[in-house]
């Protein structure tokens, strides 16, 4: 059984009938933005894109997404699609909140992706990768800020999201939505605070939860 954990840092499938849309039909190509960018791989690139769903239509990913798991949950037993089952903190609860919140939420900039960032990201991902451990302080002492601010110049606002054991994109960000076992839920605050403008992501394996992703923002950033 895979251990699943979330941790905060905040700064503040179905044949193909041609006449009928496909989910992914409802989405915008233009939500992309980091299709292009040579310094993230397909699941890094996937993550903006989700999140980028969710920022331009809270409501319809909410729809498409989030419904779909309220018969994920036996108890406070969690079984996201082609994934092995982890127990939850809170149960359902979160995911029902989750849902009436995104449905509530108005459309906002949707993310740029940002290479500083990314790098900001992939310190952290690297480190833990080697050393263990969780959370957003660096072996070497680094933290969330300083990894940015090391890659490039930000501005407004900055923030960090971690996943622990977490495989696919949407199930990353689905799992920030969610944010069992954070009272304050701060993850999902982060994905959805328009003041965020770009974002950089690492993946990569983990010693104890065998992978995991970290997610950067900016209100604004320039690489150096």
């Amino acid at each position: 059984m895979q251990n699943t954990m979330i941790i905060l840092f905040t700064t503040i499938f179905s044949l193909f009938y041609p006449e009928t849309p496909t989910i992914e039909s409802s989405w915008q190509n233009e939500l992309n933005t980091a299709k292009d960018t040579a310094y993230l791989n397909s699941l890094e690139q996937q993550v903006i894109l989700e999140l980028n769903k969710v920022r331009s239509n809270p409501k319809l990913f909410a729809e498409e997404y989030m419904e779909e798991l309220l018969t994920a949950y036996q108890g406070k037993l969690y079984c996201y699609p082609g994934q092995d089952p982890v127990k939850s903190h809170e149960g359902i609860s979160p995911l029902i909140e989750c849902i009436a919140v995104l449905k509530a939420t108005a459309p906002m900039p949707i993310l740029q992706p940002a290479e500083g960032l990314a790098k900001a990201a992939g310190e952290l991902v690297s480190d833990q990768q080697k050393n263990g451990g969780i959370g957003h302080f660096a072996h070497n002492g680094s933290t969330p800020q300083k990894r940015i601010e090391k890659y490039g110049n930000w501005d407004i606002c900055s923030a960090e999201d971690i996943t622990y054991g977490s495989f696919e994109a949407r199930q990353i960000v689905i799992a920030l939505l969610i944010d069992d076992g954070v009272p304050d839920r701060g993850h999902r605050k982060n994905i959805l605070n328009p003041c965020f403008h770009f974002a950089g992501v690492a993946n990569g394996k983990h010693p104890s939860y065998l992978s995991m992703c970290a997610i950067d923002y900016a209100g604004e950033y320039k690489t150096k």
